[in-house]
Protein backbone atom coordinates (compact mmCIF):
# COMPACT_ATOMS: atom_id res chain seq x y z
CA UNK A 1 0.00 0.00 0.00
CA UNK A 2 2.82 2.50 1.30
CA UNK A 3 4.59 1.71 -2.51
CA UNK A 4 1.11 2.38 -4.35
CA UNK A 5 0.50 5.69 -2.39
CA UNK A 6 4.53 7.00 -3.24
CA UNK A 7 4.02 6.13 -6.92
CA UNK A 8 0.59 8.15 -6.88
CA UNK A 9 2.21 10.95 -5.43
CA UNK A 10 5.22 11.08 -7.38
CA UNK A 11 2.91 11.13 -10.61
CA UNK A 12 0.85 14.30 -9.06
CA UNK A 13 4.36 16.01 -7.86
CA UNK A 14 3.41 15.84 -4.32
CA UNK A 15 5.52 13.41 -3.27
CA UNK A 16 7.43 15.92 -1.30
CA UNK A 17 4.54 16.70 0.19
CA UNK A 18 4.02 13.36 1.45
CA UNK A 19 7.37 13.01 2.65
CA UNK A 20 7.44 15.83 4.15
CA UNK A 21 3.52 14.78 6.26
CA UNK A 22 5.18 11.56 7.15
CA UNK A 23 8.09 12.96 8.56
CA UNK A 24 6.39 15.54 11.08
CA UNK A 25 4.14 12.21 12.56
CA UNK A 26 7.49 10.41 12.81
CA UNK A 27 9.18 13.21 14.54
CA UNK A 28 6.66 13.56 16.78
CA UNK A 29 6.80 10.02 17.39
CA UNK A 30 10.72 9.89 18.30
CA UNK A 31 10.59 12.92 20.25
CA UNK A 32 8.33 10.98 22.97
CA UNK A 33 10.46 8.11 22.89
CA UNK A 34 13.80 9.92 23.04
CA UNK A 35 12.29 12.20 26.27
CA UNK A 36 11.38 9.16 27.81
CA UNK A 37 14.51 6.77 26.86
CA UNK A 38 17.31 8.79 25.18
CA UNK A 39 19.30 8.87 28.71
CA UNK A 40 18.42 5.46 29.41
CA UNK A 41 19.95 5.17 25.36
CA UNK A 42 22.78 7.29 26.02
CA UNK A 43 24.42 5.38 28.84
CA UNK A 44 23.19 1.87 27.39
CA UNK A 45 25.40 2.65 24.22
CA UNK A 46 28.50 3.63 25.37
CA UNK A 47 28.52 0.56 28.11
CA UNK A 48 28.28 -1.66 25.19
CA UNK A 49 31.16 0.03 23.03
CA UNK A 50 33.74 0.33 26.24
CA UNK A 51 33.06 -3.02 26.75
CA UNK A 52 33.82 -3.50 23.07
CA UNK A 53 37.14 -1.37 22.88
CA UNK A 54 35.37 1.59 21.08
CA UNK A 55 35.59 5.11 22.11
CA UNK A 56 31.87 6.28 21.60
CA UNK A 57 31.54 10.36 21.34
CA UNK A 58 28.56 12.64 20.98
CA UNK A 59 28.47 14.42 17.52
CA UNK A 60 26.23 17.34 15.96
CA UNK A 61 23.18 18.09 18.06
CA UNK A 62 23.75 15.75 20.62
CA UNK A 63 27.43 17.19 21.31
CA UNK A 64 25.75 21.17 20.97
CA UNK A 65 23.15 19.94 23.52
CA UNK A 66 25.87 18.54 26.01
CA UNK A 67 28.15 21.06 25.61
CA UNK A 68 25.42 23.96 25.43
CA UNK A 69 22.71 22.77 27.81
CA UNK A 70 24.24 20.53 29.77
CA UNK A 71 22.05 18.38 28.33
CA UNK A 72 20.14 17.29 25.30
CA UNK A 73 18.85 20.16 23.06
CA UNK A 74 14.97 20.39 24.53
CA UNK A 75 13.63 19.68 20.66
CA UNK A 76 16.06 17.11 19.66
CA UNK A 77 14.58 13.83 19.32
CA UNK A 78 17.82 11.40 18.34
CA UNK A 79 20.99 10.63 19.16
CA UNK A 80 24.14 11.76 16.94
CA UNK A 81 27.31 9.59 17.83
CA UNK A 82 30.61 8.95 16.48
CA UNK A 83 33.46 6.47 16.18
CA UNK A 84 36.79 6.05 14.88
CA UNK A 85 36.52 3.77 12.13
CA UNK A 86 39.89 2.29 12.63
CA UNK A 87 38.11 1.12 16.11
CA UNK A 88 35.24 -0.28 14.08
CA UNK A 89 34.93 -4.24 15.60
CA UNK A 90 33.81 -6.15 12.50
CA UNK A 91 31.15 -7.79 14.19
CA UNK A 92 29.90 -4.46 15.36
CA UNK A 93 26.19 -5.01 14.38
CA UNK A 94 26.23 -8.10 16.27
CA UNK A 95 27.57 -6.81 19.22
CA UNK A 96 24.41 -3.70 19.10
CA UNK A 97 21.61 -6.30 18.40
CA UNK A 98 22.99 -8.56 21.26
CA UNK A 99 22.77 -5.73 23.39
CA UNK A 100 18.92 -4.78 21.95
CA UNK A 101 19.92 -1.96 19.33
CA UNK A 102 18.26 -3.09 16.40
CA UNK A 103 19.99 -1.71 12.98
CA UNK A 104 18.16 -0.18 10.70
CA UNK A 105 19.93 1.45 7.89
CA UNK A 106 23.28 1.79 6.95
CA UNK A 107 25.36 3.77 4.29
CA UNK A 108 28.60 3.40 1.86
CA UNK A 109 30.08 4.14 -1.40
CA UNK A 110 29.82 1.28 -4.28
CA UNK A 111 32.56 -0.56 -4.55
CA UNK A 112 33.95 -0.20 -0.87
CA UNK A 113 33.12 -2.22 1.71
CA UNK A 114 32.75 0.35 4.53
CA UNK A 115 29.80 1.55 6.91
CA UNK A 116 30.14 4.94 6.66
CA UNK A 117 26.42 5.55 8.68
CA UNK A 118 24.81 3.06 10.78
CA UNK A 119 21.34 3.98 12.23
CA UNK A 120 20.08 2.15 15.28
CA UNK A 121 16.60 1.92 17.43
CA UNK A 122 16.67 1.14 21.05
CA UNK A 123 13.48 1.39 22.86
CA UNK A 124 11.94 3.72 19.78
CA UNK A 125 15.35 5.93 20.28
CA UNK A 126 16.92 6.56 16.56
CA UNK A 127 20.49 6.26 17.06
CA UNK A 128 23.01 7.33 14.20
CA UNK A 129 26.91 6.34 14.48
CA UNK A 130 28.79 8.58 11.72
CA UNK A 131 32.50 7.51 11.57
CA UNK A 132 35.16 8.90 11.23
CA UNK A 133 38.12 8.64 8.60
CA UNK A 134 40.98 10.27 8.49
CA UNK A 135 40.60 13.84 6.51
CA UNK A 136 44.89 14.82 6.80
CA UNK A 137 46.73 15.33 9.27
CA UNK A 138 44.44 17.92 11.40
CA UNK A 139 41.66 16.65 10.51
CA UNK A 140 38.97 13.65 10.68
CA UNK A 141 36.00 13.97 8.31
CA UNK A 142 32.55 12.16 8.50
CA UNK A 143 29.76 11.14 6.11
CA UNK A 144 26.49 13.09 6.26
CA UNK A 145 23.77 11.67 3.89
CA UNK A 146 21.04 13.96 2.55
CA UNK A 147 17.04 13.30 1.18
CA UNK A 148 17.51 12.43 -2.77
CA UNK A 149 16.81 15.74 -5.05
CA UNK A 150 13.54 14.00 -6.60
CA UNK A 151 13.32 10.31 -6.13
CA UNK A 152 11.63 8.37 -3.21
CA UNK A 153 14.82 6.01 -1.62
CA UNK A 154 13.90 2.68 -3.30
CA UNK A 155 14.51 4.43 -6.82
CA UNK A 156 17.36 6.51 -5.87
CA UNK A 157 19.11 3.51 -4.15
CA UNK A 158 18.71 1.53 -7.46
CA UNK A 159 19.62 4.46 -9.69
CA UNK A 160 22.35 7.04 -8.85
CA UNK A 161 22.34 7.00 -4.47
CA UNK A 162 22.17 9.79 -2.25
CA UNK A 163 23.68 12.92 -2.35
CA UNK A 164 26.17 13.78 0.73
CA UNK A 165 28.39 16.02 2.45
CA UNK A 166 31.20 15.44 4.98
CA UNK A 167 31.95 17.75 7.83
CA UNK A 168 36.04 18.20 8.62
CA UNK A 169 36.57 17.57 13.18
CA UNK A 170 39.99 18.82 14.58
CA UNK A 171 41.57 16.04 15.76
CA UNK A 172 42.75 16.00 19.22
CA UNK A 173 42.77 14.27 22.45
CA UNK A 174 39.88 12.55 23.83
CA UNK A 175 38.74 13.29 27.41
CA UNK A 176 35.58 12.09 30.27
CA UNK A 177 33.56 14.40 30.62
CA UNK A 178 30.30 14.23 33.05
CA UNK A 179 26.88 14.50 31.75
CA UNK A 180 23.63 12.57 33.09
CA UNK A 181 25.74 11.12 36.15
CA UNK A 182 27.54 9.32 33.94
CA UNK A 183 31.27 9.47 32.26
CA UNK A 184 31.06 10.11 28.50
CA UNK A 185 34.44 10.89 26.05
CA UNK A 186 34.18 14.22 24.58
CA UNK A 187 36.88 15.61 22.10
CA UNK A 188 39.63 17.84 23.74
CA UNK A 189 38.16 20.84 21.01
CA UNK A 190 34.99 20.10 21.30
CA UNK A 191 34.39 24.13 20.85
CA UNK A 192 36.33 23.81 17.53
CA UNK A 193 34.07 20.73 16.22
CA UNK A 194 30.83 22.93 17.26
CA UNK A 195 32.22 25.98 15.19
CA UNK A 196 32.65 24.12 12.49
CA UNK A 197 29.37 22.45 12.61
CA UNK A 198 27.56 25.06 13.36
CA UNK A 199 29.30 28.14 12.91
CA UNK A 200 30.43 30.50 15.47
CA UNK A 201 27.15 31.36 16.92
CA UNK A 202 26.69 27.96 18.11
CA UNK A 203 25.68 28.94 21.72
CA UNK A 204 22.56 30.83 20.11
CA UNK A 205 19.75 28.54 19.99
CA UNK A 206 18.47 28.50 16.75
CA UNK A 207 15.46 25.85 16.43
CA UNK A 208 14.80 25.54 12.05
CA UNK A 209 18.82 25.64 12.15
CA UNK A 210 19.92 24.84 8.29
CA UNK A 211 23.52 24.82 6.99
CA UNK A 212 22.94 27.22 4.11
CA UNK A 213 22.50 30.15 6.82
CA UNK A 214 25.63 29.49 8.69
CA UNK A 215 29.22 29.43 8.26
CA UNK A 216 30.49 26.05 8.62
CA UNK A 217 33.32 23.60 7.59
CA UNK A 218 30.71 21.96 5.40
CA UNK A 219 31.97 19.97 2.10
CA UNK A 220 30.02 19.26 -0.79
CA UNK A 221 31.92 15.97 -2.25
CA UNK A 222 30.80 14.73 -5.82
CA UNK A 223 30.27 11.26 -4.13
CA UNK A 224 26.99 9.41 -3.84
CA UNK A 225 26.12 7.19 -1.24
CA UNK A 226 23.75 3.80 -0.80
CA UNK A 227 21.58 2.48 1.13
CA UNK A 228 20.98 -0.89 2.74
CA UNK A 229 17.84 -1.23 4.40
CA UNK A 230 17.75 -4.13 7.39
Amino acid sequence: MRDFIVKIALKLGLYKKLVDIDTFFTNRKKFKNFQKYGVETFIKMDEICRKAGVQLLPIFGTQLGLYRDNGFIPFDNDLDTTVLYSQRPDNMIEIMEENGFKIETSYYIKGENKHLIEQYSYKGVHVDIFYLFEYDEEDYFCYVVERHETKEWKEANRTDGFPCHIWPLKKCPIIEKEYFSHQFFMPEKTEDWLKGVFGENFMTPIKNWTIEKQKTRVIYPNIRLYRIQY
